[in-house]
């Protein structure tokens, strides 16, 4: 983990071309991301400023190499890989929307000597059926310690096909403190999503006639709508005790920099989870129950959570004896959980969970970094849920390069969603008892940084492994799944030339509980060079593509993916070709996405059972850094 006091020196040439010594200015940025229990800030790249490849840059792409979704951005998604799938929220209905919640730990944080903004847009042709996605970015710092920021991300998706619009936003502002003894992270993040359901196409065949156009296919659904939040509200700081330490520079001149010897933290966080469901024409017998009313449906589930969280450290820094650092916390969650239709309201439950943990970490040092946590439930319904993980990291050098390794294991009893056990609405109710679910993964990394190469292993063993079935109704499997993925990221260059590669294979021990594609890859053949000393340019092909397996399916009254036998997806390439463009402070770029459909590839364009992938669309976007 890096120290979140690196700076990135950003040079500022004025508009008049002048060079930085003489009229310009030098904005430094300090960026990171804060561990959400212990408030550890950790230095990442600032995202809004990559230049290669900036077309595929949307929350989808940046979630995982290939998804289940319905191709409209603003929908929800499942990863194709195992291992890149995430439960942000520990919700069945929230998992979808992962790719685009921002949650404190997604957030990024700033410390910049000038204010910075940025403002993205990127649009998706033809007219009338556009997909916008809007983003805007302003931070500034009060003084040399306090830092304010606001972001808003905004998908507006009128969708290809009918009855598949999208309506996303992330909304929300942050501060920051960073003292010498004393350091803050506080954010207000609004997560809102609507999205209309048309339960895929009802009649594939129009997919093959050029006098139907998309937008007017028929659909299996022609009056259902979802949506859901999730806001949250959230405040870690800490103070720490120390002492002063006299530094030597090498001009003879001396410093004093602080020490920390223990600090104490306090975070809380409330989150509001709510998921509706509204369908006003049952007439279209796509659902097989309707459980509380024949006319329409009104389904509504909520959560919230209190988390209070108090923790104590003995800082690495000032452990020169045992040359780690310690840490332990303790920490309540109050839950409650909710669900009703448009006549009863259900289940509603409060849960109160009491869990203990600790953490043994060094990450200072040159060549062995590690970390451990061990937490456990202690009192609560969740009694008895535990994980225990860890990370090591090491780096050599190899002749000219350096080699790095990672590699990781986890252990986790985990007691069961409470909306897994019971759930109530007009399609769908249930009632179970499930085990908890055990996991044991181990992974590790190879990493050869000035090559562009990187190497994976990733394996895990599950028992109690929970999922949909056919019927789209949760279930446990009594035996052992074991999962193993290898992945590589290999990008070439010859002369001005480059093949930049990513590829997972997959195997999976139970195809019909876990299918997944065996082989995955992501490939990108282009020209980058620089015109006229300021303009750099990238011209090339990408494909993305995936082996054909049974798939998931997509439930809209539950927003969950289910299995099923009968279709077979996969074993179709999208092509997409593109330019893109980097100038000064701005990105922009014009691409053909989809370009060989219903021409070669086949015509196993689906994302999903009855979902196809969008008809070729011309797309353009462009992003601009402001630094004053």
């Amino acid at each position: 983990m890096l120290s979140a006091q690196t700076p990135i020196a950003l040079p500022m040439p004025s508009d008049a071309g002048n060079s930085v010594a003489n009229k310009g200015t030098v904005s430094k940025i300090r960026t990171w991301c804060i561990d959400e229990r212990y408030g550890v800030a950790d230095t990442v790249a600032l995202t809004d400023t990559v230049i290669t490849s900036y077309m595929d840059k949307n929350p989808v792409n940046n979630y995982s190499l290939v998804n289940s979704w319905n191709g409209n951005l603003g929908s929800q998604v499942q990863s194709k890989l195992f291992f890149d799938r995430t439960n942000k929220t520990g919700l069945f209905f929230s998992e979808g929307y992962d790719a685009y919640t921002i949650t404190p730990q997604d957030l990024i944080y700033f410390n910049t000597t000038t204010p910075y903004a940025n403002l993205t847009y990127h649009t998706a042709l033809p007219r009338y059926r556009e997909q916008d996605y809007l983003k805007a970015l302003f931070t500034f710092n009060a003084n040399k310690y306090i830092n304010i920021g606001g972001l808003t991300n905004l998908i507006y998706g009128r969708g290809q096909y009918p009855k598949q619009g999208t309506k996303a936003l992330n909304a929300g502002f942050w501060g920051s403190l960073s003292g010498k003894r004393y350091t803050l992270n506080a954010m207000i993040m609004f997560n809102n999503f609507r999205n209309l359901e048309n339960g895929g196409l009802a009649d594939l065949s129009q997919l093959r006639d050029d006098e139907i156009a998309p937008n007017y296919m028929k659909t299996s659904l022609t009056a259902a709508a979802s949506g859901y939040r999730n806001n949250i509200y959230f405040l870690n700081h800490k103070y720490s005790l120390g002492f002063e330490r006299e530094r030597k520079l090498a001009n003879d001149s001396t410093v004093y920099d602080f020490v920390p010897v223990t600090s104490f933290i306090h975070t809380i966080k409330f989150e509001n989870v709510a998921r509706r469901y509204v369908d006003n024409n049952l007439t279209d017998s796509f659902y097989l129950n309707n459980y509380h009313n024949e006319q329409f449906t009104f389904d509504t589930a909520h959560y919230y959570s209190l988390k209070n969280t108090l923790a104590i450290t003995l800082e690495e820094k000032f452990n020169r004896l045992l040359h780690f650092g310690l840490a332990a916390f303790v920490e309540h969650d109050l839950r409650r959980h909710l669900v009703m239709t448009d006549s009863a309201k259900y289940g509603d439950l409060l849960e109160n969970n009491l869990t203990l943990g600790a953490t043994l970490s060094k990450h200072e040092g040159k060549h062995i970094r590690y970390d451990a946590t061990g937490q456990i439930v202690i009192l609560g319904t969740k009694v008895g849920q535990f994980d225990v993980n860890g990370n090591i990291y090491t780096d050599f050098r190899l002749f000219q390069d350096t080699i790095l390794l990672s590699a990781g294991a986890q252990l986790a009893n985990t007691v069961p969603d409470y909306f897994l056990n019971y759930y109530r609405s007009n399609h769908f109710q249930w009632d179970n008892t499930f085990k908890n679910s055990w996991i044991f993964q181990a992974k590790a990394r190879l990493a050869l940084p000035k090559r562009h190469i990187s190497l994976g292993f990733h394996i895990a063993n599950m028992t109690g492994y929970t999922y949909f079935d056919r019927q789209a109704l949760p279930a446990q499997y009594d035996g052992n799944i074991q999962t193993v993925a290898l992945d590589a990221t290999v990008n070439l260059k010859a002369w001005k030339f480059h093949f930049d590669n990513e590829l997972v294979y997959q195997l999976t021990s139970s195809r019909e509980v876990l299918p997944l594609p065996d082989f995955s890859f992501y490939t990108n053949i282009y020209y980058k060079d620089l015109f006229f000393k300021v303009l750099t340019t990238q011209i090339g092909v990408s494909c993305r593509y995936h082996t054909a397996y049974n798939g998931n399916s997509y439930m809209p009254a539950t927003g969950v993916f289910f299995l099923q036998n009968e279709t077979t997806i996969g074993n179709y390439p999208e092509l997409n070709v593109y330019l893109n463009f980097h100038l000064k402070r701005m990105r922009f770029y014009l691409q053909y996405a989809n370009f060989n459909f219903n021409r070669f590839g086949g015509q196993s364009y689906f994302l999903m059972p009855n979902y196809p992938l969008n008809p070729p669309t011309f797309q353009l976007g462009l992003s601009w850094n402001f630094y004053n």
